[in-house]
């Protein structure tokens, strides 16, 4: 008979475990003002009542105050009628995919891409290609070439053309506008993430911007702000195609965001204290660059506000052997391979979430870790 360990033994091996798997904005001081600063605005409001139904789509309230921080990002106020609340970003994915793409459809997306778009593809029935890609992202001519090869069946992309996931690389705007036309061409409905766009200080237009009629643009706060605030909000093409998408969902799905959720989600957006957030994410970022940096001995080629790393292995040393190694020494980081959808770009490469660590020597010394690993084998 196996042993069970103790709950105080799970707990202790919980704490003890450094995980750069996962991707979460770095912990500022200033989310835990603006949580108890929320919950002193919620006592002085009538939330019972306004939280007592459902938010479906979210109120005239919250979807005015999400196109005010999407315009940040699609330039110009947003119309509020073209913008649903969601729960997450998956959420939202998970709509669009059933909707669009269908049962024995394909899905077109990035050779390296967000591992949950696999699952999720699985779950509907739904054939994932990978397009090729380079330091901008998308490559067009394989993109063209996908949707001619697919002949129709390629029925969306999706995509993450800022702060691309895992290798941060920024599509610039020339390259949009090809795979805009490239999408108008094939009628391809674009199903675009830009859940770090608004991290760095600038960036070129979304890819939505330029094919509009056929664009989904995806964005929320757990990525930009803090991982504690699971809100998503996704701008379509129309009201009417809004509601085609997601109206029906209402009552078999759970992409709905939880009203209480919601609430505070809309104060932030609305009171200032988002921005103020941001600001101090990416101040922090800054900071565990810099560290990342001085631990590794080199720079990291991305923009200031990525904070996750993309980094390669040296030559000889497996990427299931690094991994094995890393977790022997309680550490996790996020696997190449589990990127790659039908490529080999993931191999030997690993990503470094710089968010998760705790604090700012718990973050030095995992790096520590990993860079000891690396050099050994150099």
């Amino acid at each position: 008979m196996h042993d069970i360990p103790n709950v105080t033994e799970v707990s202790r091996a919980t704490a003890s475990l450094i995980d750069f798997g996962r991707n979460f904005p770095p912990p500022v001081p200033v989310v835990q003002n603006a949580i108890q600063e929320s919950f002193s605005h919620l006592t002085n409001t009538n939330v019972a009542d306004a939280i007592r139904f459902p938010r479906f789509t979210g109120t005239a309230k919250d979807r005015q105050a999400a196109a005010n921080w999407l315009a940040r990002r699609l330039k110009g106020t947003s119309d509020p009628d073209r913008i649903v609340l969601a729960n997450g970003s998956q959420s939202i994915l998970a709509m669009l995919i059933a909707y669009y793409v269908k049962p024995g459809g394909v899905l077109l997306t990035e050779a390296l891409t967000y591992p949950a778009i696999k699952p999720l593809s699985r779950l509907f029935g739904v054939t994932l290609s990978g397009v090729s890609i380079d330091t901008e992202g998308i490559q067009p001519e394989s993109l063209d070439e996908a949707c001619a090869n697919f002949k129709g069946k390629a029925r969306a992309l999706y995509c993450m053309p800022t702060l691309h996931n895992p290798t941060s690389a920024i599509m610039t705007e020339e390259r949009r506008e090809k795979i805009a036309k490239i999408a108008r061409r094939h009628d391809l409905s674009i199903f675009e993430d830009d859940i770090y766009g608004v991290l760095p200080q600038a960036a070129p237009p979304p890819l939505s911007t330029f094919a509009p009629e056929r664009s989904w643009y995806i964005s929320g706060l757990s990525k930009s702000l803090a991982c504690q605030l699971r809100a998503a909000y996704v701008a379509g093409p129309s009201r009417s195609m809004m509601e085609n998408v997601f109206w029906p969902g209402v009552r078999t799905t759970n992409w709905m965001i939880a009203p209480l959720i919601a609430e505070i989600a809309t104060h932030w957006l609305s009171s200032g204290l988002a921005l103020e957030i941001l600001n101090s994410v990416r101040v922090e970022t800054q900071k565990r660059r810099s560290i990342a940096e001085q631990v590794f001995g080199r720079r990291f080629d991305i923009d200031p506000a990525s904070y996750h790393l993309w980094v390669t292995l040296p030559r000889g040393l497996s990427l299931a052997d690094f991994v094995e190694a890393l977790k022997q020494r309680s550490l996790v980081v996020g696997a190449g391979d589990s990127f790659a959808v039908g490529s080999t770009l993931g191999d030997a490469r690993f990503r470094i979430g710089l968010g998760v660590a705790a604090n700012e020597d718990e973050l030095r010394r995992g790096l520590a870790i990993v860079s000891g690993i690396i050099s050994a084998e150099t």
